[in-house]
This record gives structure tokens, C-alpha cells and sequence, in this order.
């Protein structure tokens, strides 16, 4: 009796339950979060609530670094 081919079978992959649901988060969506909440704390660190003053700040150390080379 022959030996069947097992090489041309795929083999079969195991699906993420968590995939199958329909209403479970998309993974692009968890890692934008994720960035998000550590972009705020960053913020909160830095002592900054907008994006204005993230710019005024580094506009002024732009200034300040300047300055000191000449």
C-alpha cells in the first residue's frame, strides 16, 4: 500500500476566537489607543494640554538653543 502525500496538505491554522466575533476590536484601533493614552501621559508629564503649546514650547527651545550658539 502506497504512502499517502502529506506534503501537499496545508495544515490548518487555529482562528483567534477573539477574530470571530463580530463586535471584538480591530488591532489597528487597539494600537492607535494605545499610542493615544501614552501620548497623553507624556503630555501630562510634560505639563502640556494642547498641541499649541507643544509648538509654543518647542519654538522656544528652538529660540533658546539658538541663542546659545551664537
Amino acid at each position: 500500500m502506497p504512502m499517502p502525500d502529506i506534503h501537499h496538505k496545508k495544515p490548518k491554522r487555529r482562528r483567534d476566537e477573539a477574530s470571530e466575533r463580530p463586535d471584538a476590536p480591530d488591532y489597528d484601533d487597539l494600537l492607535l489607543l494605545e499610542r493615544l493614552e501614552s501620548l497623553l501621559e507624556e503630555m501630562e508629564e510634560l505639563g502640556v494640554s494642547s498641541l499649541a503649546e507643544i509648538e509654543a514650547r518647542i519654538a522656544a527651545l528652538h529660540h533658546a538653543l539658538d541663542a546659545e550658539e551664537d
